[in-house]
């Protein structure tokens, strides 16, 4: 956790100079916790940008599972596939250790609220359980019995497929949201103009 705060503290604009720079002080604490609150406002809401940010998030686990499809499938089709206990055990075994450090660190940052009511409710996070289920399972039952050099290449076909359709999801959340942050720069720039010119009226 401090090493955590260190890298929040540099992300955050506290930087490497001053006194005190190499230590984690109040003023960092300080500041993590105001981000967290401000996530907690922003993104708790449900509003677009926490839909996004959800998306996103779901969009990145996608990714993953195809990886982790592909590696898979290549390795049963150059005649090396895992251990059956491998698949079934050390997997699955993985990949909650993951899941609970993700949702961990997801409400550390950005709040009950975001987890609980608007990521885990997306519907995105079913399909990607059901394409992870299919993904792992198929390599289970591959891994276990005899099989042939093009069960092994749908395999991997149909990892290839969930990666670019999750890389496909992510470009585009990533564009939306930074689309969105543009516009409202540019808002706030036209706002802050009107009111210099107000003020130099009056």
């Amino acid at each position: 956790m401090e090493l955590l705060l260190r890298v929040l503290g540099a992300a955050l604009g506290r930087g490497g100079h001053g006194p005190g720079a190499g230590r984690c002080g109040p003023g960092l604490r300080g500041r993590v916790a105001e981000r967290r609150a401000a996530n907690d406002g922003m993104y708790g809401d449900g509003g677009p940008e926490a839909k996004d940010l959800a998306e996103l998030a779901v969009a990145l686990c996608g990714a993953v599972t195809g990886a982790c499809g592909i590696l898979l499938a290549r390795q049963g089709d150059a005649g090396h596939p895992l251990p059956t206990w491998t698949v079934v055990l050390a997997a699955p075994l993985c990949a909650s250790l993951v899941l609970v450090g993700a949702g961990g660190l997801l409400r550390w940052w950005y709040g009950e609220r975001f987890l609980r009511g608007v990521l885990l409710p997306h519907p995105l996070v079913k399909l990607e359980c059901a394409a992870a289920g299919a993904l792992f399972g198929g390599a289970v039952l591959l891994a276990i019995g005899p099989a042939a050099e093009r069960q092994w290449g749908a395999l991997s076909l149909g990892g290839h497929a969930w990666l670019l359709v999750a890389s496909i999801r992510a470009l585009s959340v990533v564009s939306r949201r930074a689309a969105g942050r543009a516009a409202r720069e540019k808002r706030e720039g036209k706002r802050d103009r009107t009111g210099d010119v107000e003020g130099a009226e009056g």
